[in-house]
């Protein structure tokens, strides 16, 4: 049997013992070795989540959770979740990474609180929507801001309230005359059906009857008080505006989907039309991670260029909103 040449291991003419006990030895252990190199090809990093070798597990690195809300921050930023998309559930994350689960509900707290995901109870870890961004120097209502932002506006009536001459006034109805009769909307817009602010609108009670507000048109969802407003010649030509951070009214929590204290944007705006007389009063609070104000300075004065006779002047791009009006008031002045 030993005399018949082997079925695995090829002979070589001429070969010593030594080299052959030697070719067999590296023959049979071929596969052994190779297997294992097989094995080490660099594996798929296409995933979802972030890799353990990602994070650092250094004395002087920072905490783990902090990296953990680092790299779930920069692949939301980068666009590989995009806003709506579900995050890894917390215990799947924590397997990912090997941490534990305390870590990343550290690391989905970080996040919420910069305004980058959202929790829904029962459904999971979301990402926020984009903030939609307002111009200071614009003129435009809610809902024009969120569809020139590709979003859905849509609101919610709360309340619908009529206020007489002689009623108890708050904020903002104490803008109008006291022998005024007011109607009051308060009502939560949404954007892409995301709760983003709070509206307490204040309008004379005359132009709510011209313009048919009842209580029914202005519950619907596609209405728009602006639009209302122009069909009865009564264009927002003009308006002040202030903005200051508060935290969030027990009131509110619950229609914001926030904690009370939560930091807030309120916006107190007096809109007049073209002939000076105040039309709208309101007084608006907006998640501070969902609503964004945008304005443009400059370090020269605001130029004009009139564009025939009789129109308005027109400010180039920079310039102060307020010089504007600071010229209307001048123009108005010599008229007269």
């Amino acid at each position: 049997m030993d005399d018949q040449p082997s079925a695995v291991i090829p002979s070589v003419p001429h070969e010593t013992a030594a080299q052959r006990v030697r070719f067999t030895w590296n023959f049979l252990l071929y596969p052994l070795i190779r297997g294992p190199v097989c094995l080490t090809v660099p594996l798929d990093r296409s995933t979802d989540q972030p890799e353990k070798s990602m994070l650092d597990r250094g004395v002087e690195a920072p905490p783990l959770y902090a990296q953990v809300a680092r790299l779930l921050a920069e692949q939301i930023n980068q666009g590989k979740y995009q806003p709506g998309d579900l995050l890894p559930s917390e215990p799947g994350l924590a397997k990912e990474l090997g941490v534990s689960r305390a870590t990343i509900v550290k690391a989905f707290d970080t996040l919420h609180r910069e305004g980058l995901i959202q929790r829904q109870q029962g459904r999971g870890t979301f990402v926020a929507p984009r903030p939609k961004r307002h111009s200071l120097s614009e003129l435009t209502s809610f809902t024009a801001v969120t569809r020139a932002g590709d979003g859905v506006p849509s609101h919610r009536l709360l309340a619908y309230l009529e206020i007489g001459s002689g009623d108890e006034r708050g904020e903002p109805e104490s803008a109008f005359p006291a022998a005024q009769d007011l109607v009051v909307l308060e009502r939560v817009r949404y954007v892409d059906d995301v709760a983003v602010g709070f509206h307490r609108t204040v309008l004379p009670a005359h132009l709510v009857q011209r313009a048919g507000l009842t209580k029914d048109v202005v519950a619907a969802a596609d209405f728009s008080l602006y639009r209302a407003l122009e069909a009865i010649g009564q264009h927002p030509w003009s308006a002040e505006e202030s903005l200051r951070a508060v935290g969030c009214p027990a009131e509110l929590a619950g229609h914001l989907a926030l904690a009370e204290g939560a930091p807030l944007m309120q916006v107190r705006r007096l809109t007049r039309n073209r002939t000076g007389d105040l039309i709208e009063a309101v007084v608006a609070h907006y998640v501070g991670s969902l609503y964004e104000y945008h304005t443009e300075l400059s370090s020269h004065p605001a130029k004009f260029e009139k564009e025939g006779p009789g129109d308005e002047s027109t400010m180039d791009r920079g310039g102060d909103v307020r010089a504007v009006v600071a010229e209307r008031v001048r123009r108005g002045a010599g008229q007269r």
